[in-house]
């Protein structure tokens, strides 16, 4: 009996350690996905691990080229017309600069706000100061390109893919 005990308990304690090893690796991993520590590229994160399926992104995304300290690209919701541009200047997991949303039919915008608010239901981009810089008429009626001069967002927690699966921010984001 007294082998058999010292045996279950010396499993024990192997399975402890080998789980608190997955769980520091686990956390090691965020950690590691502060953008400021990126090479310059191409990249994606995501709320949500990358999907086993036909998805190319789960949870709320930021699609970026990162050059230096700074960051170009899109942050929204994948297979959704909900997304918004964003740049600036990268700290940590932190995005400070700037914002351009472009309301549409199918996408209005019946109000800009120019105190702070969360853009998102999760919290991670914020937005504040927000006009209307370019508006362009047509059979649908009109589209109008809206600039937030004061644009956060924490992608702290968030998953690396190995590469981005969806559009260049270069398709979608049209600063001018």
């Amino acid at each position: 009996m007294f082998g058999r005990n010292n045996l279950f308990k010396f499993c024990g304690v192997i399975l402890a350690a080998i789980t608190l090893g997955v769980l520091i690796s686990s956390d090691e991993a965020h950690a590691q996905n502060a953008i400021a520590t990126l090479a310059n590229g191409n990249y994606q994160f995501c709320s949500q691990p990358k999907p086993q399926d036909w998805r190319n992104g789960a949870g709320v995304c930021f699609n970026f080229v990162k050059t230096g300290d700074r960051v170009d690209g899109y942050y929204g919701y994948p297979h959704s017309d909900d997304l918004i541009c964003v740049r600036g200047m990268v700290k940590g997991s932190l995005v400070a600069g700037e914002a351009l949303a472009i309301s549409w039919g199918g996408r209005q915008w019946i109000s800009i706000p120019k105190t702070e608010f969360k853009w998102d239901e999760e919290g991670h981009l914020s937005l504040k100061d927000g006009k209307v810089i370019r508006t362009a008429k047509d059979r649908g009626g009109s589209t109008e390109w809206i600039l937030f001069s004061q644009a956060k967002l924490n992608v702290e927690g968030f998953y690396q893919y190995p590469q981005p699966l969806i559009t260049s921010p270069s398709k979608l984001c049209e600063w001018q």
